[in-house]
């Protein structure tokens, strides 16, 4: 159901946006008056919200998720060719931010300047300076979830650490490495499967936007593209294919806090 409703309110807030009727293709001169009164019919065609979201939905009982005007390709083929490089930037990216973030969040004091020199800068501005510099998009990507990542595992940290188990380890002269892999993280790893599923859903909403700054050539800078040349069949795909990730994340996330 939520999939279905991000869809349709992607569809109607598309067919209502300003400028939804405007096609740049009738300001060529060469096009005479049966030709733009066509193209004119085809954008008010593209505002039967109900009768598109019907046609899409017939479509896709038989695979095929339409095709996109702008890009004059099936969606299915362009989701299929540009998939493979967000997903590879998500993998990179949370493998990333998850090594510094959980690295920084154990109790180390070598860590603590950089950590609080990290929570200190403002995440967009560390992000925008690395795309001013010309930095790839998976280090960004890794910048934005670093600091999130480090915030709440050192909550779950800290909290672990407090235990009374932890301190009579200490007594008998257990290290410190021993105390972490075996009486900490155990501990708190149903949170900690909780906080991966929740910065799979932050990473799919990050790409998005880095992905249109950076121009790379994933679904983030094809949902851009679309947006720009109001593709609705494209735009009503690739909203439902983010809503499906995100909902698979919070359903994971909320399935490992009730362990």
């Amino acid at each position: 159901m939520l999939v279905f409703a991000a869809g349709l309110a992607c569809a109607f807030l598309v067919s209502y946006a300003p400028g939804i009727g405007v096609d740049e293709r009738e300001l060529d001169r060469r096009l005479n008056e049966n030709s733009i009164h066509e193209l004119r019919s085809n954008k008010a065609l593209a505002g039967d919200v109900f009768g598109n979201l019907r046609h899409y939905f017939t479509g896709l009982i038989r695979g095929d998720l339409g095709y996109s005007e702008s890009n004059h390709s099936p969606v299915a083929a362009l989701i299929a060719d540009r998939a493979p490089e967000t997903l590879r930037e998500i993998a990179i990216g949370l493998a990333g931010g998850w090594l510094f973030g959980l690295a920084l969040a154990i109790p180390k004091r070598g860590f603590s300047i950089l950590a609080g020199l990290l929570l200190s800068v403002p995440t967009a501005l560390i992000a925008y300076l690395c795309v001013v510099a010309g930095a790839k998009s998976i280090l960004v990507l890794v910048i934005v979830l670093t600091p999130r990542i480090f915030r709440f595992a050192r909550n779950l940290l800290a909290q672990a650490y407090t235990a009374v188990h932890i301190e009579m380890a200490r007594a008998r002269g257990v290290t410190e490495t021993r105390i972490l892999l075996s009486h900490v993280l155990p501990a708190i790893s149903p949170q900690l499967l909780a906080l991966a599923a929740a910065s799979a859903s932050m990473a799919i909403g990050a790409v998005i936007p880095i992905e249109a700054i950076c121009d790379v050539p994933g679904l983030g800078r094809l949902a851009w593209n679309a947006a720009m040349a109001r593709d609705l069949p494209l735009l009503v795909n690739l909203t439902m294919l983010v809503a499906v990730a995100t909902t698979a994340a919070t359903a994971l996330a909320e399935m490992a806090n009730r362990e």
